[in-house]
């Protein structure tokens, strides 16, 4: 199969630069329509789905609780030696949980203040990264210290104004 060679528009002036950005801002323009019709039309379609759903789910609520109070009556001869009980169509039953709860007079922030104090910091979470905002005021001999260099470079970059181009798409 013969490879064929893609055709590259060539700017050579002023005016095909410029006409250039005129299409560039009819482009995002027609593109910015279009993401705010899907979007329209997403909003529509998670508004139905939420109605249709909120019925489904009281109702599997209402459900969940009967089979609920059911298993708490009869808990003594449906779960004789066991805790869950099995049907063609699920599983019901107890389980562990274990939750951790502060004690009374106590919020979680005063947990933090004490484990701090007694340096447990193995049940403290933390996100350490580098912050290069914070970076780009340091000295180049200070980056490098560190494993950092400052790259600067010219990047291109285009700003259609759709603003200008009228009703036209």
């Amino acid at each position: 199969m013969a490879r064929t060679k893609p055709n590259t528009l060539v700017i050579t002036t002023a005016n095909q630069a410029e006409e250039a950005m005129l299409s560039l801002a009819r482009l995002t323009r027609k593109i910015k329509a279009i993401e705010l019709d899907a979007q329209e039309n997403i909003d529509t379609i998670k508004t139905n789905a939420v109605n249709e759903m909120e019925p489904l789910k009281a109702t599997i609520k209402e459900l969940g609780d009967a089979v609920c109070t059911y298993a708490t009556l009869n808990k003594d001869q449906l779960f004789k030696g066991r805790k869950s009980l099995e049907t063609p169509y699920g599983v019901f039953g107890w389980r562990k949980a274990t939750k951790l709860l502060t004690i009374a007079k106590m919020n979680l922030s005063d947990v933090l203040e004490r484990l701090r104090e007694l340096n447990i910091m193995e049940a403290i979470k933390t996100k350490e990264s580098v912050d290069k905002t914070v970076m780009r005021d340091w000295t180049d001999a200070k980056l490098q210290s560190v494993g950092m260099r400052r790259v600067v470079s010219d990047e291109f970059f285009l700003e259609p104004n759709d603003e200008n181009v009228g009703g036209e798409s």
